[in-house]
């Protein structure tokens, strides 16, 4: 188990990153799907997968006019002809549920890749257009969503690859308060209960959920099955994830970003590694740093933090079997009972 330290942090963020050339793959005949592809991480990831000669290379984003413009530039700076943009909206289930519908009539049967790399950072409490809290949304329910609903594809795919974009700042949750509540997402959810305080520590915890996310399904495939899921840190990024943060912290992360912060393309590396190297045996569910496994919190491992993960699936399912009724099959008939 590991426990949170920011010497490690610090050393993490000074310590060089392998070059893709070292885990790359011929992606020849193959279909990569990037969720938030049009800056930042995502983009700098779709850019690498360009480099790789995919059979299909999908940026799905939700502003078209930024989308369009990384298409052009993927192409421009690595030649790829196969690369295009979808349009998607984590903050809306109904246009995750059209991508995943999309997908099914035009994906041509196969997704080699998914990697589910769209978040919002953000000290506001905003509701979305579905009436839930923007970051646990975005960042894990219709994450999750996307996931499930493009499951059945992936678990026909051979050597298919599930990838979520998760945060060390999940150590910095040394519990999940809300989990006394009887319901934890219900409380996360509550705007009288998201004061300015509580939504300070909200981005580490949708990243916390995102690694018990991560961690359920793994623990839920069936013996066999050809997907490998996991989920990569890519560290502090000179990236736009902060670019709903108001105030004066805004001084601090820029202070922070200048002094530790890696490139986008040195931490986009380690999503390619995740989407690409090792094998099913070494990746299943693992967490991964700096371009290897890696142990997460202690709460993670602890038997409260097992209950929770637990809790959180079951929460989670009930809430997207709401929102699309083709979830339900897919736990039914495709995943383990946990």
């Amino acid at each position: 188990m590991a426990p949170y330290s920011r010497l490690k942090f610090y050393s993490d963020q000074f310590t060089s990153l392998p070059s893709v050339d070292e885990f790359k793959k011929d992606l020849t005949g193959k279909t990569v799907v990037v969720v938030g592809a049009n800056v930042g991480l995502g983009l700098e990831a779709a850019r690498h997968f360009a480099t790789m000669n995919p059979g299909r290379l999908i940026l799905a984003c939700r502003t078209k006019s930024t989308a369009e413009a990384a298409v052009e530039d993927i192409q421009r700076t690595t030649g790829c002809k196969t690369v295009e943009y979808w349009h998607i909206d984590l903050q809306s289930f109904a246009s995750v549920s059209a991508f995943a519908t999309r997908f099914e009539k035009e994906g041509g049967g196969k997704l080699d890749i998914l990697v589910e790399n769209a978040a919002i950072a953000t000290r506001k409490y905003q509701k979305t257009p579905d009436g839930y809290e923007s970051s646990i949304q975005t960042n894990h329910l219709s994450t999750a969503l996307l996931a499930l609903l493009l499951f059945p594809i992936l678990s026909k795919t051979p050597d298919s690859r599930l990838t979520f974009v998760g945060s060390g700042a999940h150590f910095v949750v040394q519990r999940l308060e809300e989990a006394d509540s009887p319901k934890i997402l219900e409380k996360l959810n509550d705007e009288e209960y998201c004061t300015e305080e509580v939504m300070k520590g909200r981005y580490p915890i949708s990243k916390l959920l995102n690694l018990f996310f991560t961690r359920a399904l793994a623990e839920r495939l069936p013996l066999g099955t050809s997907v490998t899921v996991d989920v990569a840190n890519p560290g502090l990024c000179h990236s736009q994830l902060t670019r709903n943060v108001k105030g004066f912290i805004v001084i601090f992360y820029t202070i922070l970003k200048a002094i530790l912060a890696r490139s986008t393309e040195v931490g986009s590396r380690t999503i390619v590694h995740a989407a690409l190297a090792g094998d099913q045996q070494t990746m299943q569910g693992k967490y991964l740093n700096m371009c290897q496994v890696e142990e997460e919190s202690d709460y993670v491992y602890s038997e409260e933090g097992k209950e929770v993960q637990e809790r959180l699936w079951g929460e989670t399912i009930e809430i997207l079997k709401g929102k699309d009724e083709r979830v339900e099959g897919v736990v039914r008939e495709l995943l383990r009972t946990g």
